[in-house]
């Protein structure tokens, strides 16, 4: 599904709300962008790691795409290979250090990442050369010594990378760590296309408009809205002044389509009436965050074929709403569905390896906790149930995670693989609607900047 550059600009300029992973678009899926590395960009990332460890950092560029590496002085032996998430649709190619890259130099582990030689939501790129800066990594370091781990972690888009990655290079890697991560593959689109065309059939909505449409938030969205809410040409969902106590401006229709929401993204939980309003007014203040996913021709990544389906959902099933004869339908190109090739957006099985520990906020609806449950369904399928370990935060925010949060999956997932130390974690598959969830993995009140709305933990 092409997504709008916009919403990436106003996922940058919201209240605290991070850009990791925003897919978005304007260009033609049949003009691919010539890509350039910005070389002052890396040097500028370069200098940063430098000052702020005090360690030479390492630079190159394989098949197109920028890295940059540290190899401490007191090396421990291991290397973490970080997947980065989104980057936009522009031609410029940025690289980015680990999350808490200094706590991993003090620790004494090396670490790499790379720009990917693409932009656009292309984990199948990311896929590549990341396997590719592994094994550069790999020789460089028997320069320094043995190598006895290396640990792959992603965040947001980097985390559809991590998943497919260690399926397709399980050689490679010892352990995961994909955080906020698209566990779920395409069924992520699925939801963007749920969310629009779920909204137009419980609007009331004849299945009889365009769609893709390239102006789906000028033209049919205003209507859906109308259908919606109370206040269909302001605040239509919800927002800041929600959080704060003001009434919904949801019709009793609206109210079922953020029942159908609540569904969608993982089931009734902790915190999703906080979730609604933040991502309903603070990630965009004219409501049309989702939307926005759905405006486009339904490509992704520059290529052709439409990447979302509901052409075989039962909406009285999955979600139980009685929708299904007021949906449009719309069938992906088949391609996309099948579990092989180097596509933009590889199909992910859940067959394990190694030890992966994943890491998700309750309340994040952009890339949902239901990513979890579709990955952890298809782990158990595959009989790895006991290489996986999923943990949930109490936030709202994508990727909204604390450095003392990010630290303890660092070191939790380290002793698991080092020393087999299984780490403690939470049942996502089933039902999470227990008012305790995430209460045992969140730490500090930072994050989004909302976690105080939520209610607290009793234990």
């Amino acid at each position: 599904m092409k997504l709008r550059s916009s919403i990436g600009v106003a996922l940058a300029t919201a209240t605290a709300i991070t850009t990791i992973g925003v897919p978005g678009s304007t260009t033609s899926a049949h003009h691919r962008p010539i890509y350039v590395i910005d070389q002052e960009q890396v040097d500028a990332e370069v200098a940063e790691v430098e000052a702020a460890t005090g360690q030479p950092v390492l630079s190159g560029e394989i098949r197109g795409a920028a890295w940059i590496a540290q190899i401490p002085d007191d090396w421990n032996g291991d290397l973490v290979v970080y997947a980065h998430g989104y980057r936009g649709e522009g031609p410029d190619l940025t690289v980015d250090a680990p999350p808490e890259y200094e706590f991993l130099t003090e620790q004494g582990y090396a670490w790499a990442a790379s720009s990917y030689r693409r932009n656009s939501y292309d984990p199948g790129i990311g896929m590549v050369d990341t396997k590719n800066l592994t094994r550069h990594m790999r020789r460089l370091l028997r320069k320094h010594g043995r190598l006895d781990n290396t640990y792959l972690a992603g965040v947001s888009m980097g985390g559809h990378v991590t998943a497919a990655s260690i399926e397709r290079y399980p050689w490679l890697y010892d352990g995961a760590m994909p955080l906020c991560g698209v566990m779920g593959d395409v069924e992520l689109f699925d939801f963007f296309l749920d969310y629009n065309l779920g909204a137009a059939a419980i609007a009331g909505l004849e299945p009889t408009f365009p769609y893709p449409d390239e102006d789906w938030t000028s033209t049919t969205v205003p209507l859906i809205k109308e259908g919606l809410s109370t206040d269909p040409s302001g605040a239509w969902a919800g927002g800041f002044d929600q959080i704060l106590g003001a009434p919904s401006p949801l019709t009793e229709d609206g109210e079922r389509f953020k029942d159908f929401v609540e569904v969608g993204t993982g089931g009734e939980r902790v915190g999703y009436d906080l979730a609604w309003n933040y991502w309903h007014g603070l990630a965009d203040p004219s409501g049309n965050f989702f939307f926005g996913l759905g405006e486009g021709d339904g490509t992704i990544a520059n290529r052709r074929g439409k990447v979302a389906q509901n052409s075989d959902t039962v909406y009285a099933e999955e979600y139980g709403f009685d929708i299904d004869d007021d949906v449009v339908r719309q069938r992906a190109w088949f391609r996309w569905r099948i579990p092989w090739g180097f596509k933009p957006a590889p199909i992910v099985r859940g067959r394990l390896h190694m030890p992966v520990l994943s890491v998700h906020t309750t309340g994040d609806l952009f890339v949902p906790i239901e990513m979890q449950q579709i990955y952890a369904r298809e782990v158990i399928g595959n009989g790895d149930g006991d290489l996986l370990v999923q943990r949930a935060i109490r936030d709202v925010g994508h990727c909204t995670f604390t450095s003392a949060e990010l630290q303890q999956t660092y070191t939790d997932l380290f002793d698991w693989v080092e020393h087999g130390v299984k780490p403690t974690g939470e049942d996502l598959l089933n039902d999470i609607s227990s008012p305790e969830l995430g209460c045992d993995f969140t730490i500090g009140s930072e994050g989004s900047g909302f976690r105080d709305f939520i209610e607290p933990c009793t234990t």
